[in-house]
């Protein structure tokens, strides 16, 4: 058993570290961060404006943190009620909200197939099973409930027994619930993927440098201090760590168990 990040270890590559910050510098924009925060930023504001001078700032190497170490899936699932969405929005926003975590999940397979990032991103959705006559009645309620909050087919779909065991062999399938609102991908090489290609684009990634202060105009790093018109702070776990951060992000620590390869017959 192993602690370390199955998607490291199966990157397939040995790319040598990128060099830390030489020395004190001043840029348009310095982004604190490479995982998918920090580049997806970098990323789009390179393609917006190529005359932007960028740096992202990464105090180990790009995508070390969650970015690289996680369950696999890009999935538009949101882990907040819809009551609360609504409570601070409004119902239109809220699913206005969706439309966009949903469009998101195509937006990374394009970027990956434009950019030639090799990340097994495969849009399979997701799928529930219902086991029995009362899983099948709470599965059709959420799809009711789902269509009435002005969700539709493309988004949410009741799946009769034979259409789910047509999706998965599985014994005892009272019927389903799909969404295609998810991919699978092997995030290591998404992360490590995107740094290349916001590297192309003329973007500057200094790992192995740690930030220790983040105000306005400024990130303060051991190699000196960096200046910018715009500075994003993309440390999101390892914020608590940045002075006057402790209580604005609590970090969340999950595990995931990959077995070895399994045999066609399982």
């Amino acid at each position: 058993m192993s602690a370390r990040s199955l998607w490291h270890d199966t990157l397939g590559e040995t790319a040598a570290p990128r060099s830390p910050l030489p020395g004190p510098a001043a840029y348009d924009v310095a982004i604190v961060g490479a995982g998918f925060t920090g580049l997806w930023t970098a990323y789009y504001l390179s393609v917006a404006d190529p005359t932007l001078r960028i740096a992202v700032l990464e105090a180990e190497v790009a995508g070390f943190g969650a970015s690289g170490r996680n369950g696999g899936w890009c999935s538009a699932l949101f882990p907040t009620p819809w009551s609360t969405l609504v409570r601070g929005s409004s119902p239109a926003e809220a699913l206005r909200l969706h439309r966009a975590m949903a469009q998101t999940v195509v937006e990374v397979g394009r970027v990956a197939g434009a950019e030639g990032i090799d990340a097994h991103y495969a849009r399979g959705g997701t799928l529930t099973l219902a086991r029995s006559a009362a899983q099948l009645v709470r599965l059709r309620a959420e799809v009711d409930v789902a269509h009435a909050r002005g969700f539709d087919e493309h988004d949410l779909r009741l799946l009769s027994a034979h259409e789910a065991r047509g999706r998965l062999a599985a014994r005892d399938v009272a019927g389903g619930l799909y969404t295609p609102h998810c991919a699978a991908i092997h995030p290591a090489r998404l992360v490590r993927g995107l740094a290349t290609a916001v590297e192309s684009r003329g973007v500057s990634i200094f790992e192995h440098t740690r930030v220790h202060e983040i105000g306005p105009g400024f990130a303060r790093t051991d190699a000196g201090r960096v200046t910018a018109d715009v500075v994003v702070r993309a440390t999101e776990g390892y914020t608590a760590a940045l002075p006057g951060s402790r209580r604005e992000i609590a970090p969340v620590y999950s595990l995931m168990v990959a077995t070895e390869p399994l045999p066609d017959e399982v």
